[in-house]
């Protein structure tokens, strides 16, 4: 009786461990760039064209109301960053652009401030 118990405790330590080790979710690399004027840096630029690239990265996408463009990767990596307003549509053709570099680190949440003038 005493064996079948310690086999039957072996058995279901076994699976306790298989199971709970073996699916471990992959951590999170996420870039949140926010885009601000350079004549006034507490004013956010709502809908800029935001580009992170480097090699064959190539990440593009539009900011949201607040300024904010959010990306996650798989990898950390350094990429250059690309930040640009788009006046074409309103009739004015002022050009703003700002470019900096961004360090993603793996698992965590890393944020960067594009400046455009």
């Amino acid at each position: 009786m005493k064996r079948i118990a310690a086999i039957t405790l072996i058995i279901s330590g076994f699976f306790f461990l298989t199971f709970t080790s073996g699916c471990k979710k992959p951590e999170e690399t996420k870039a949140i760039i926010t885009v601000k004027y350079t004549t006034d840096t507490t004013q956010v630029v709502p809908f800029a064209h935001v580009r992170l690239e480097k090699y064959d990265v190539n990440v593009e996408g539009q900011c949201d109301a607040e300024g904010n463009f959010e990306h996650i990767f798989e990898l950390e990596a350094i990429l250059d960053v690309h930040a640009w307003l788009d006046t074409s549509q309103t009739g004015t053709t002022t050009e703003m652009y700002g470019e900096t570099t961004i360090r993603l680190e793996p698992g965590k949440t890393v944020n960067k401030t594009v400046f455009i003038n």
